[in-house]
């Protein structure tokens, strides 16, 4: 027995109570819903939608949007009808309704409602030109969501509209960064836009080149000045990066050796006293032992390549205990750069040795 009668719609107009009216409408979502009504029953159904649609209570015409909002069987007209009316109306229709094409999307976002446009980035499926509407007109809070959609088709042309309008903004970032996927040279323009947790972030979680991934998480005593100078009061964190990499298993020594090479200590010895398992300050004291005893077995608790222990202990040897390679804080001895023959130029110049740890 049909749950639509003749007895509803003498209330759609008999009835002044708009609670009754607005109860009718999700009683007709329901039957709508259902799918089981006759052809008879369905016209009648819609005709009612159609008469609550019009009704001078925003309640009525608010309950009639969530209970038919997912509904394809509906005429498309009272679905756009319904998605242009005030706020409380229309944003369960934007949300869900699959009625609504793209031009008519569009047409709503660049209206400038915010709430609008955040409803529309919630849609379970956003085709690219839409995607670039958004973040095209969009504020903050509208892109951030847009990000966080799996759902919606993001090209190249519209992530570099996002950097471009919020080169400042971490929440953009992260929103970004968390994305399934991310172009190659879109990864590479955030590099200098993001902080150490992103950085760790994008390598364990996209796919990038050992040249690329270098180039985020080590730091040369190069680019520390330029930082220092670009910002005396930055820091660095090179304990999430260590640990990051570590929890995804990508603390590989290789990555190890290149921190030592291009004399980045922070990366160094936060990636021996993770191997390890000690303190920072412990993991300092060893690789700092005059004697070498001290870093010969940190190095060998690390479990890192008996082959290349000369070679390490050697860097280590120019890094820490050579007065040439002080710490970029502290004056450097004058006779710095007479001397050739740093840990950098060395492995640099030979050949043999970056084949052997595959850095490049």
């Amino acid at each position: 027995m049909s749950e639509i009668t003749q007895n509803d719609v003498k209330a759609l107009y008999d009835d002044t109570s708009p609670q009754r009216r607005a109860s009718l409408a999700h009683k007709i979502g329901r039957s709508l819903r259902k799918g089981d009504l006759s052809d008879t029953e369905s016209e009648l159904a819609v005709a009612i939608c159609q008469q609550l649609s019009q009704d001078v209570e925003t309640s009525v015409r608010q309950a009639l949007a969530e209970s038919i909002k997912d509904n394809t069987e509906i005429p498309k007209e009272l679905a756009v009808q319904l998605a242009n009316d005030v706020l409380e109306v229309s944003l369960p229709v934007l949300e869900f309704s699959r009625l609504l094409n793209d031009q008519e999307l569009i047409t709503i976002a660049r209206s400038g409602d915010t709430q609008r446009q955040i409803a529309i980035t919630h849609r379970a499926e956003i085709s690219p030109v839409l995607s670039h509407t958004l973040a095209e007109v969009g504020d903050e809070n509208v892109v951030e969501s847009l990000l966080q959609n799996p759902g919606a088709e993001i090209e190249d042309e519209t992530y570099e509209s996002v950097l471009d309008r919020f080169k400042h903004s971490p929440r953009i970032h992260t929103g970004m960064a968390k994305r399934h996927t991310l172009p190659k040279h879109i990864i590479e323009r955030m590099v200098d836009l993001v902080g150490d947790q992103l950085k760790a972030y994008l390598v364990t979680h996209h796919q990038v080149s050992h040249v690329l991934a270098e180039k985020m998480i080590l730091e040369s005593r190069t680019d520390a000045v330029r930082r220092l100078l670009a910002d005396p009061m930055s820091t660095r964190d090179a304990e999430t990066l260590v640990k990051e990499l570590a929890r995804k298993e990508k603390l590989t020594p290789e990555l190890i050796f290149r921190a030592l090479e291009i004399g980045d200590r922070a990366f160094f010895e936060h990636a021996m006293a993770q191997r390890v398992g000690i303190a920072i300050d412990a993991a300092r004291t060893l690789i700092k032992d005059p004697g070498e005893r001290g870093f010969a077995a940190l190095y060998q608790k690390a479990a890192l390549p008996k082959k290349d222990f000369q070679a390490i202990n050697y860097l280590v040897d120019v890094e820490y205990r050579s007065k040439r390679n002080a710490p970029i804080t502290k004056t450097p001895d004058h006779d710095e750069a007479k001397n050739k023959d740093t840990a950098e130029n060395w492995l640099t110049e030979t050949e043999k040795t970056k084949k052997k740890w595959g850095l490049f």
